[in-house]
């Protein structure tokens, strides 16, 4: 079969050939004062997949509390926290080694955050959820 062909009929395309995906949202939000929480959507789990893949979530000390890293080396209470628990659960998300801890600002105290990374199983979903096209779309 042509190459073409075949790409034609694959419904993911190659993975080589896309752009690394990117979140939608600028920044992952952080908990505010009310505590309504937002509804769940499958698209917020992409962007979050897609914000680990960038070192934006971390695990505060040993609590297990998920953080946000600002650009100004403070952490925050992340907002997605029961998806990356879910993601965590699922094999999707892991902790990095302890010798990745960082040191951040959480108030005016700083404490040890671990970063979060994707496995593997963690990436080949991002990849196909990034190539995959709303119907009829263009």
């Amino acid at each position: 079969m042509p190459r073409r062909d075949r790409d034609q009929l694959d419904l993911f395309g190659e993975a080589s050939a896309a752009p690394a995906p990117r979140p939608a949202r600028q920044c992952p939000p952080t908990r505010g004062r009310s505590t309504r929480k937002p509804p769940a959507n499958p698209l917020v789990a992409k962007d979050v997949l897609a914000e680990v893949q960038l070192g934006r979530f971390g695990l505060l000390d040993d609590t297990d509390r998920v953080m946000v890293f600002d650009d100004e080396g403070h952490v925050r209470a992340a907002l997605d926290e029961d998806i990356v628990h879910h993601l965590l659960s699922g094999g999707y998300v892991e902790r990095c080694p302890p010798r990745d801890t960082l040191t951040r600002l959480h108030g005016v105290v700083r404490k040890p955050v671990l970063p979060l990374r994707l496995t593997k199983t963690g990436r080949a979903m991002l990849q196909r959820w990034a190539n995959l096209h709303p119907l009829g779309g263009s």
